[in-house]
């Protein structure tokens, strides 16, 4: 029996060095796209190294400029104040977080987006708190916005001189107060109208001067529209609709007080 060699023939290389030789070239040229690529990395982040420690140190990248939009109210030299010790100091080295932080303790201020612009400039959109309400705290006037913050006195340079005043309440009771009188303007604007003043009365009730009745009236938030409506058809019922105060905090009756008045005998 004879044994056929021809096929392994042809899966066995018959030069082994020029097989050594091709192995030996094939790693080189591994190696060499190795190094090619190891020096591309090299350069790009010896460029990065040096781009970024230009940025850190050249003087074209101070700040000069330090643009300030939309502050209507807030006060310019507070603003200069809180800002001016970002003039000169590089551009991308300033912590925008702490730029923030100095603007948000002025009172007007609800929100500070800030912009780096190349080279020298640092924009500042200012959106600013809008005053729903004012407060008596203390012994000053203060406005209040939505979210019950008292946040700056108040002042002749605000065009709205004829916010409610909220009297005698702070923290969860003033929030209180500016919630039912911001529900008050979008249910019933007639009736918003015509309170210029509120106190809160725990739980959950409040005493509403009228502008109108010139008189105190003393209604809880969930009901006061409709209760509203029961005191003016009362008072039309009657000749003189003068009263001292009006309570509508019952469930089944209106109280009201008429206003005494003194006749003078000559």
């Amino acid at each position: 029996m004879s044994l056929d060699t021809t096929a392994s023939r042809f899966l066995r290389p018959t030069d082994l060095q020029r097989l050594r030789r091709n192995q030996r070239r094939v790693q080189v040229q591994r190696l060499l796209v190795y190094a090619r690529n190891v020096g591309v990395l090299a350069v790009l982040v010896a460029g990065g190294i040096w781009a970024w420690w230009q940025t850190q140190s050249d003087e074209r990248f101070a700040v000069r400029t330090i643009e300030i939009d939309g502050a209507k109210h807030t006060p310019r030299a507070a603003l200069d104040q809180a800002t001016q010790r970002y003039v000169g100091l590089n551009l991308f080295q300033i912590d925008i977080d702490r730029v923030q932080r100095d603007l948000a303790g002025l009172g007007w201020v609800r929100r500070i987006d800030i912009e780096k612009k190349v080279p020298d400039t640092l924009r500042i959109k200012i959106t600013e708190r809008t005053p729903v309400a004012l407060a008596r705290i203390g012994e000053r006037l203060m406005y209040v916005d939505a979210a019950g913050a008292a946040f700056a006195e108040l002042s002749p340079s605000v065009g709205d001189d004829d916010l409610p005043l909220i009297a005698d309440a702070q923290g969860a009771e003033l929030t209180r107060s500016v919630q039912f009188l911001a529900l008050l303007r979008q249910r019933d604007r007639e009736l918003y109208s015509r309170i210029s003043e509120v106190w809160p009365i725990a739980p959950r009730g409040f005493a509403l001067y009228d502008r109108e009745l010139r008189a105190v009236v003393y209604a809880n938030a969930d009901d006061v529209s409709a209760k509203y409506r029961n005191l003016h058809a009362l008072l039309r019922a009657e000749s003189n609709p003068k009263i001292e105060y009006a309570d509508l905090r019952f469930a089944d009756r209106v109280i009201v007080k008429p206003l005494e008045t003194t006749h003078v005998q000559n």
